[in-house]
């Protein structure tokens, strides 16, 4: 027999590639959804299996970037609510609770923002500009979509907006290969972004943003209180700053008449 809570008009959304190792855990913590929609595409591990014993609806979906692919979700969902989360995010029970309290309330505003809860290197960070960390992820149906960027894309939704209690747990690196597997990817978009937007390289840029970057992380935003997870995290992103603006010069470069 369900859960009673399982009769709630919401469904969430999920992309996922390669998820294996976090799916499962995610998709269980969506019990609260009366759907649970993962579109899955060309994983080479279990992320689709595993999203299906845990109870969720597998989707094959053709991947048109992050933008387009989430909104290729959305569409999924006529009526009620939709929850965009990610694979590598878990709903806290007090998150479970307080989104039953407002899709049961009459008066409930159009979208919600969730407060996330980011973790590197098996601990919490509270610093580095990382907390608090507002995201919108919670919507009536037919109000929300994704503004089509490269990377990091962002949900807009029409309507009022209001905040929800309880925290989104977000474990988006396994480790430091894995984060820098993911930089490589991001830094590309990121620049190809800059590149189809017209944005010039800037020298100055490439000079001062990484050290910048580690600056306002560590000590501005009192990252050292992390500990060394949160060191290199800061080191990391000055980093990815370092090679994002690096790759900019690459394209900006090749995208210059009589080059390749």
């Amino acid at each position: 027999m369900s859960k009673p809570e399982a009769t709630l008009p919401v469904t969430a959304v999920i992309i996922a590639s390669n998820s294996e190792a976090t799916i499962a855990e995610c998709v269980k913590a969506l019990a609260f959804c009366r759907r649970i929609v993962v579109g899955e595409n060309a994983s080479r591990d279990r992320t689709a299996e595993a999203a299906r014993e845990a109870g969720a609806e597998i989707v094959a979906v053709n991947w048109d970037g992050y933008a387009r692919t989430k909104n290729a979700l959305i569409e999924f969902v006529r009526e009620g609510w939709v929850l965009c989360i990610d694979a590598d995010e878990i709903v806290s029970p007090e998150l479970a609770a307080a989104i039953r309290t407002v899709v049961e309330d009459s008066g409930a505003a159009d979208g919600y923002w969730v407060s996330r809860r980011n973790h590197f290197l098996g601990r919490e960070i509270r610093h580095c500009g990382w907390s608090p960390d507002w995201q919108l992820r919670l919507f009536r149906a037919g109000k929300g979509r994704f503004n089509e960027r490269l990377v990091h894309e962002a949900l807009q939704v029409e309507g009022r907006l209001e905040r929800l209690a309880g925290m989104l747990d977000h474990y988006s690196y396994r480790n430091l290969s894995d984060y820098l597997q993911r930089m490589n990817r991001y830094t590309s978009l990121a620049a190809r972004e800059r590149v189809e937007r017209g944005k010039r390289f800037s020298h100055l840029r490439l000079l001062f943003d990484p050290g910048l970057t580690f600056v306002k992380m560590y000590i501005l935003k009192a990252g050292w209180k992390d500990g060394f997870p949160g060191f290199a995290l800061c080191q990391f992103s000055a980093l990815n700053s370092l090679v994002k603006h690096a790759k900019h010069w690459e394209m900006f470069r090749c995208a210059k008449p009589g080059k390749s």
